[in-house]
């Protein structure tokens, strides 16, 4: 187990998992060990090769090093987090606009319209088009995405700040199937069920500074 007791902190380093739309909590694969929960208060800001990460960059498959402490009400609470090594850039970096499937999060929509900001790495934003856009259940409902969704946006470039979508993906409770697998690993279907409805309350609760 990646675990190593220092001035009362715990150090992980692992792989995320699954994470919040607030990106306020995270389920780290720790290396040679369990999967753990970890509360980001909003004073810790994520670094990547000495410099400030934006916690919306963060991805499913991010490699990291977080020092926290025990916490009675959240598993562990991070006093630090250090991305160590960002996922493969050919499935998550939007940076370069030439791709046609992109990776960001939703941040408004435009009215009621089928318009929206996507929130790209890097503090970037681009529009997007979704009036024709379709995903595995259907057609796009702007209406029902929720700000800080990861999603995973296919489509061509009318021009360079705009995305016409014909495909919208939602990422934002699915992990990476290596994963799931590990997790899994040696469950019965009864205890996946109950380990995973336990994590959800846990993404889904919301956190409290003063635990």
């Amino acid at each position: 187990m990646s675990w190593l007791l220092l001035a009362a902190l715990i150090s992980v380093n692992g792989t995320v998992c699954r994470m919040n739309r607030a990106i306020d909590r995270l389920i780290v694969s720790s290396d040679n060990g369990p999967r753990v929960r970890v509360s980001i208060p909003s004073s810790v800001s994520p670094r990547y090769r000495a410099h400030d990460y934006d916690r919306a960059d963060l991805r499913p498959g991010d490699r990291v090093h977080i020092e926290a402490e025990r916490s009675r009400s959240e598993g562990l609470r991070a006093q630090s987090i250090e991305v160590t090594m960002r996922v493969d850039d050919a499935l998550f970096d939007s940076i370069f606009r030439s791709h046609r499937t992109v990776t960001g999060r939703f941040a408004v929509r435009e009215g009621k319209s089928d318009f929206f900001s996507l929130h790209l790495p890097n503090r970037r934003y681009v529009r997007v088009d979704a009036k024709s856009a379709y995903g595995p259940d259907g057609r796009v409902r702007v209406a029902s995405l929720k700000s800080g969704d990861l999603l995973e946006v296919h489509g061509t470039w009318p021009t360079k700040d705009l995305l016409k979508a014909t495909s919208v993906t939602v990422l934002t409770d699915h992990e990476p199937s290596f994963c799931t697998s590990e997790a899994r690993r040696g469950e019965e279907s009864a205890d996946t069920a109950a380990r995973e409805a336990d994590e959800k309350r846990f993404l889904d609760k919301v956190i409290s500074d003063d635990n």
